[in-house]
């Protein structure tokens, strides 16, 4: 095992580690949390385990798939939604690149753009540098390359976790940002695996599809040899029924960083290549071949993040089924099976006679990516595996609940809008439309034989806000331990939450929690923080609990340091003014004047206020925000001069000047 702290990078065996906070897998809401729970004061372990990409033969790479290939970033259409140490990330992202004359922009801004704050789409080295520098900033301790074998529990509380080479970990809450939730699973928490039926949760798109159009054959591709038999890479009966619920895991897959030119590195053939194999992919080139899942956006560099799309693609369907619950030594095997799968792919589209000419001359991986391991991705895109069972489970219904019950107030973490998008499942070997749900591509006959995918939904549930329950498990089960990358959701619920800048949502504000739970005086229990306290952490940490877009705020004549001013030196006014929105306290004589503000008199900044004529002299809170005793930014005030407030809140005005910032209220 590795160990990384404050840059160095030493070897460690049989050690005990006792921290505050634990994080189990160095995910990228993993690392977000890690990051929250030391700013937020806590004694923090980070626990790289993914295999092999937290392993020396993988890289020693933090982040997950972040770092490891996925750089067309899922931000649907509310990336305005993705605040606290998540956007600072894709913000650092956008430092990177400085000044960005000459580089192609867009206006959603994943790529470098004047005018964009954040960068989306990610180089794989690039956001492994960020994810590094923010945990080095932050104190936190990170140790590579073992995997948790036992958890130890007194009751309800998880004492201490032991690695597979015998270093054990005490902490008083312990993190689950593991893809596969193999820490979860060892500490005994409820959890599922698969498809609920429709009926479970009263949902319409969960449990078996019967196949949608979505990454799909568009035209009948026979799947059976002369003999009757099927070829490679379509599944074997049973198939299901519609609507029932199943054990199947929908598919996973690379995200290969690709490229062309001098910055590419030519596909190789695996070892065991059979071209029989890709009999299937032939005859869908022949049919209709013109998706080959490679984005039309491309990263920096003249790089692009290779995904699956269509019929027939990098998705290895029906693979990843025995994943989930799979031991270590199954999953190598499966991860192995992935990376000869995707690079039988890659060389037969590269040379086969048949498809040559349907990838640019020259395409190859990304040079300058993933030198560890030649260059392939050592991050397996495990979409969805185990799934924490908490008290309560975000499924298809929960976004439209909320949009008519007002919203869930302090118990929201973040925000989401991401498709519910679940890749397909299964493959399907159709002798005819009856015996494939009557589901077939357009403009096939009766009795044609095609291939079939089913699974695959791509339906989107608008604005909704993340309940901090999705990340609790049952209090009956375990009180000090959080989840991240395996929330408490329905298999359709959970493929809306999966994407990775949720992940890093959810892991600051579990970050947070763990924090103040750890230091809470007795036993640790994260069920027991105050909410309100951490509604008001997180909003200072300018993380978006409001699932409404802001508005601009109206017009309104406003006074920048309320009382201060009045009473302040002579030449205050400028100053505060010159140091433009930085604390009145740049001259003794300001500060103290500050404590002239009475006890029901707050500052409010109308950048996230609005007034109503209707209700007179009322302005109201456009989203979560602060009414503050100085125009300091909010996370540097002490406690007593700053109140956190939810959206709808409301503050009368008591007086007015000439300045634009800030107006003098009291609270109703």
């Amino acid at each position: 095992m590795l160990t990384f702290l404050g840059g160095v990078v030493a070897l460690a065996t049989g050690a005990h580690y006792a921290v505050d906070v634990a994080v189990y897998d160095a995910s990228s809401g993993g690392v977000v949390a890690a990051v929250a729970a030391a700013r937020h004061g806590a004694k923090t372990l980070l626990i790289c385990a993914s295999w092999p990409a937290c392993h020396p033969e993988g890289g020693l790479r933090v982040g997950g798939m972040s770092s490891g290939g996925l750089g067309e970033t899922d931000i649907g259409s509310c990336s305005d939604a993705i605040g606290g140490i998540a956007q600072e990330f894709y913000r650092r992202n956008r430092e990177h690149y400085g000044n960005v004359s000459g580089v192609m922009g867009s206006s959603d801004c994943r790529l470098p753009t004047p005018g964009c704050n954040e960068t989306f789409n990610l180089e794989p080295h690039v956001a492994l540098e960020i994810f590094e520098t923010m945990l080095r900033e932050a104190g936190v301790t990170v140790i590579y390359g073992e995997q948790v074998e036992t958890v130890s529990k007194a009751g309800t509380l998880v004492t201490s976790i032991t690695l597979t080479n015998g270093t054990t970990v005490s902490a008083k809450v312990f993190i689950e940002a593991s893809y596969e939730a193999d820490l979860l699973a060892r500490a005994g928490v409820s959890y599922i695996v698969g498809r609920e039926s429709n009926t479970t949760y009263n949902e319409s798109l969960n449990g078996n599809t019967g196949g949608l159009k979505g990454n799909q054959f568009t035209k009948a591709v026979d799947p059976f040899y002369a003999n009757g038999s099927v070829l490679p890479h379509v599944n074997l009966p049973p198939y299901g029924v519609p609507g029932e619920g199943d054990k199947r895991v929908q598919a996973y897959n690379f995200r290969l960083c690709i490229s062309s030119g001098d910055n590419a590195v030519a596909f190789v053939k695996p070892d065991g290549y059979n071209p029989d194999d890709w009999e299937l992919l032939r005859r869908l080139h022949a049919a209709d071949m013109t998706n080959l899942g490679c984005g039309p956006i491309p990263r920096v560099g003249n790089k692009c993040d290779m995904n699956n799309g269509g019929g027939l693609s990098t998705d290895f369907i029906g693979a990843s089924w025995r994943y989930p619950d799979a031991n270590y030594s199954e999953r190598k095997e499966i991860w192995e099976a992935h990376k000869r799968y995707t690079q039988g792919y890659l060389w037969t589209v590269a040379n086969d006679p048949v498809l040559v000419g349907t990838l640019e001359a020259g395409t190859g991986l990304c040079a300058d990516e993933f030198n560890r391991t030649d260059h392939f991705p050592p991050a397996l895109y495990v979409r969805a595996a185990r799934r924490l069972v908490g008290s309560k489970v975000f499924t298809q219904n929960t976004p439209k609940e909320q949009s008519l019950t007002g919203g869930i107030g302090n118990l929201s973490i973040g925000v989401g809008c991401y498709n519910f998008d679940s890749h397909n499942a299964q493959r399907i070997a159709c002798l005819n439309k009856a015996a494939c749900f009557g589901r077939a591509p357009s403009n096939v006959g009766d009795d044609v034989p095609y291939a079939w995918d089913e699974g695959d939904v791509q339906v989107g549930p608008g604005r909704y806000q993340i309940p901090f329950w999705v990340t609790q498990p049952a209090a009956n089960e375990t009180t000090n331990l959080l989840v991240i990358a395996s929330p408490s959701a329905s298999h359709i619920g959970m493929s809306t939450l999966r994407m990775e800048p949720q992940f890093m949502i959810i892991g600051h504000s579990v970050g947070v929690a763990a924090a103040m739970a750890a230091a809470a005086s007795g036993p640790a229990n994260v069920n027991t923080i105050n909410l309100d306290d951490f509604h008001a952490k997180l909003i200072q940490d300018n993380q978006t609990l409001s699932a409404d877009r802001p508005v601009p705020p109206l017009p309104m004549s406003v006074c920048e340091l309320g009382r201060c001013i009045e009473v302040d030196v002579a030449g205050a006014k400028a100053a505060a003014r010159s140091f433009n929105d930085t604390t009145c306290g740049n001259s003794s004589a300001a500060t103290a004047s500050c404590s002239e503000l009475g006890s029901q008199e707050w500052l409010a900044n109308t950048k996230f206020w609005t007034s109503n004529t209707s209700v007179g002299s009322l302005i109201f809170a456009m989203g979560d925000t602060f009414l503050k005793k100085s125009i300091v930014f909010s996370g540097e005030l002490p406690a007593s001069m700053q109140m956190a407030v939810s959206k709808g809140s409301s503050c009368r005005l008591l007086n007015t000047s000439d300045f634009d910032s800030y107006v003098l209220c009291s609270r109703v």
